[in-house]
């Protein structure tokens, strides 16, 4: 799409190819609930605000409307479906984009694993990215069925662009401890310019300035506000989440 065509269906001057009237729209960039039509062209919102010529019109009748919902970690393995099943349970729910960590399949199959992960949700609906997994296995006394070190992740990652950096970083024993492999795996993902996810649970002074100094910049383990504005005044952003190990 050129800026030159949607330029006028945004100045309402050229029908939208689709008009969402009477709309109530949680704004998430001011935060708030703004009543106005929108105007789509395409993939894209070309404009909000008063607009009457379309090709096709849907009168929501005072709905709201929000932005698709990001969910920014997850295992699908978890919820014991296929991603295809996954992504059909989801979309009609709000979620249109989802983080996943494969460390489960991961540490069954391996890279093979991963690779259905991606290769199944290929045209999908569903936005469906990937972060390499960390810890496998999670630690040295698991059972498991592959290793996943950082020889493997390097074609992996030119082969694959949806993988958006390195999942939870589970091991942090290893990674204050200076581990070559643990951080091996975050250099070589840090300087390819990706993200790095973190998982410490309980982490606190002096050893999570380590684990920050290791840029591992997220966490989704805090048990209390305590621990959240600790890792939150170091740089760390905060995952919030509800969860269980039972």
């Amino acid at each position: 799409m050129d800026i030159v065509d949607i330029v006028p269906v945004a100045r309402g001057r050229v029908p939208a190819d689709v008009l969402l009237k009477n709309c109530k729209i949680v704004n998430v960039f001011n935060g708030e609930i703004e009543e106005a039509d929108i105007a789509l062209f395409g993939k894209r919102i070309a404009g909000i605000g008063d607009y009457s010529m379309a090709h096709r019109t849907i009168d929501i009748n005072g709905a709201y409307v929000v932005p698709g919902l990001i969910d920014a970690h997850m295992h699908i393995e978890s919820s014991m479906v296929s991603p295809v099943e996954f992504a059909k349970a989801v979309l009609p729910r709000g979620t249109t984009t989802a983080i996943a960590d494969p460390h489960e399949i991961a540490n069954v199959l391996g890279l093979k694993g991963i690779e259905y992960m991606i290769l199944s949700t290929e045209g999908v609906p569903l936005n469906l990215y990937i972060m390499l997994p960390s810890s496998v296995p999670a630690t040295k006394m698991e059972t498991n069925g592959a290793t996943l070190g950082v020889i493997n992740m390097i074609g992996f990652l030119e082969k694959h662009p949806r993988v958006l950096g390195l999942g939870e970083v589970m091991n942090y024993p290893d990674v204050i401890n200076g581990d070559t492999e643990s951080i091996a795996k975050i250099e070589l993902l840090r300087h390819k310019y990706k993200k790095i996810d973190g998982h410490y649970p309980g982490g606190s002074g002096k050893d999570l300035n380590a684990y920050v100094a290791a840029f591992v910049r997220s966490d989704h383990e805090c048990s209390n506000p305590e621990e959240a504005r600790e890792k939150l005044a170091r740089g760390m952003q905060i995952l919030i989440r509800e969860g269980s190990v039972a």
